[in-house]
């Protein structure tokens, strides 16, 4: 029975070979000759199918980083030694990563002013993000210095209003403009606390996918660089409508 068994299976198995039978070189070589003189005579099916390749990419890369937004929400609404504008129990947060060398950051700052100013239940949290220049960081320091003497919000726009000068005197001068402890605010540039930071906020962009500046998420959702005061605002009362059916 044994022997009739094995023997069986051998013969579906020769069988089955038959039914797909190894090509010879010359097979092998005339099918590539043949598919190069379809595409050669049709490029456009290698353009579509690059075309589709870029899509799903995209999309592929969309869907991990709103993952990686829903996985780290927490850090991203909430973190105690981020700075914020606006309401702090807003019901809509708006994150903003940004750098005082971005011509795009300065333009965004009055979108963000605005939304702050005609909306009572938003919270805009802001991540300093310096990845430009030098100057950036040392900027960065200077805001985060001034937020621990409560004058986060005027220091910011101030820069925002003007960054053509980030030196380290025009810092100073407007510590003093915002009537703040200089030496004290000076000591906090330097402190570990505002270095760990810009050290958090860049591991957070990483994870996040978000690889300029300005970056935007609102809610849970990530916002193109170049979104108008009108677009924000439908987003910001879509999040609203969905929270309340």
């Amino acid at each position: 029975m044994l022997a009739s068994g094995t023997l069986g299976y051998a013969q579906e198995t020769k069988d089955t070979s038959a039914l797909f039978p190894l090509k010879t070189e010359e097979q092998t070589k005339a099918f590539e000759e043949a598919v190069k003189e379809y595409l050669l005579k049709n490029p456009e099916v290698i353009i579509d199918s690059l075309t589709r390749y870029q899509e799903l990419q995209a999309q592929r890369e969309e869907e991990q980083k709103q993952h990686a937004i829903v996985s780290n929400v927490e850090e991203l609404h909430n973190s105690p030694t981020s700075p914020y504008i606006g309401n702090p129990d807003g019901d809509v947060v708006l994150v903003e990563f940004f750098d005082y060398r971005c011509p795009y950051c300065h333009k965004a700052a009055s979108i963000v002013e605005q939304l702050v100013e005609d909306d009572p239940n938003l919270k805009v949290v802001m991540k300093e993000f310096p990845i430009l220049s030098p100057e950036s960081m040392i900027a960065a320091r200077a805001a985060l210095a001034a937020m621990k003497q409560g004058k986060y919000n005027e220091y910011h726009f101030a820069l925002m209003d003007n960054a053509s000068d980030l030196s380290q005197a025009r810092l100073f001068d407007l510590a003093e403009e915002l009537d703040l402890d200089l030496d004290r605010f000076k000591e906090d540039m330097k402190s570990p606390e505002i270095g760990q930071e810009i050290l958090n906020t860049r591991t957070l962009a990483q994870k996040i996918g978000a690889n300029g500046t300005p970056a935007f998420v609102v809610g849970t959702t990530s916002v193109p660089p170049n979104t108008t005061y009108e677009q924000f605002k439908a987003l910001i009362e879509s999040i609203r409508a969905e929270k309340a059916s």
